[in-house]
């Protein structure tokens, strides 16, 4: 009996700990739909990773903005200090979730998610290309205005993220896309951490698909991307000004926060491996 008593309240205070660990951000708070990981097998992504995520905190919260309807999933490690965060965009990037996962179960800190039915974009409106203060659209990808979405986002990154960390994202993209690095643009310059000739799909590394992206106002990129090009990570570097500001996070970071401390992670669908092993490689960067 006594035994039983003991592990009994083991449960209950190993219980209280994790809940206590599970911090929700403010911002989020008011719109909180469920905490409970079990009532959310019906998105995807949760019942394709529900194993990865039992040990984790999983909290859906969804909100109106304007004619647009946001879900949204926080996941935090709550064995592991808030050091790093990321923000995932896109809800058909099912190797950018589960590479989300695998950096906050090795690093900490935590991530969060649109939940938008497998789709890239809700309604029209690509969720990446939905950040404004604005009380106007100010971008062609805009369809209305989205204050609250952004407040919320942001309020939230900004919780989580320790102060001189950076803001970081991750993508996947299709294979010899829009976005590779053997594109570039009067915004958009590639640096390559290989030969040209060396650019191909056979080496994940060197695969045109697989990049990080960065952005700031100067011409010139932070001194950081030394660090990624001899790590072997190809990089796209994005001049961002008010008149070429397309609302994405890469462009409201610069713009609205005043900082070039931006990465994300770009994977082609499917390569989860390569996008891990470009985590490791960004972290290795950051911390060192």
């Amino acid at each position: 009996m006594k035994n039983l008593l003991k592990s009994t309240l083991f449960i209950a205070i190993t219980t209280v700990i994790y809940s206590n660990n599970c911090t929700i951000a403010p911002a989020l708070k008011p719109y909180i739909i469920t905490s409970d990981l079990s009532k959310m097998r019906g998105i995807s992504d949760i019942s394709n990773n529900y194993n990865e995520l039992k040990k984790l905190c999983t909290t859906l919260v969804g909100f109106k903005d304007g004619s647009l309807y946001w879900r949204l999933l926080l996941v935090t490690n709550p064995n592991r200090e808030h050091r790093l965060f990321w923000f995932l965009p896109h809800d058909n990037e099912n190797s950018a979730f589960k590479s989300a996962i695998y950096a906050v179960k090795r690093y900490g800190g935590g991530f969060l998610a649109i939940v938008n039915s497998n789709k890239r974009y809700n309604r029209g409106q690509d969720p990446n290309r939905a950040f404004s203060y604005s009380p106007y659209k100010i971008c062609s990808g805009q369809i209305e205005p989205t204050n609250r979405y952004t407040n919320i986002i942001f309020s939230t990154i900004d919780f989580y993220k320790l102060p001189n960390t950076p803001y970081l994202a991750l993508h996947n993209n299709t294979n010899r896309g829009g976005i590779s690095i053997l594109k570039s643009n009067a915004k958009t310059k590639s640096y390559l951490a290989y030969p040209k000739s060396k650019i191909n799909s056979q080496n994940p590394l060197t695969d045109e698909d697989n990049l990080i992206y960065m952005a700031g106002l100067s011409k010139n990129p932070p001194t950081t991307i030394n660090k990624l090009l001899n790590l072997g990570i190809n990089v796209k570097y994005e001049v961002v000004n008010s008149n070429n500001n397309d609302c994405s996070m890469s462009n409201f970071v610069v713009l609205e926060k005043g900082v070039n401390n931006y990465y994300n992670i770009e994977a082609q669908h499917g390569k989860t491996a390569i996008q891990k092993m470009m985590i490791d490689k960004l972290v290795r960067v950051i911390y060192k």
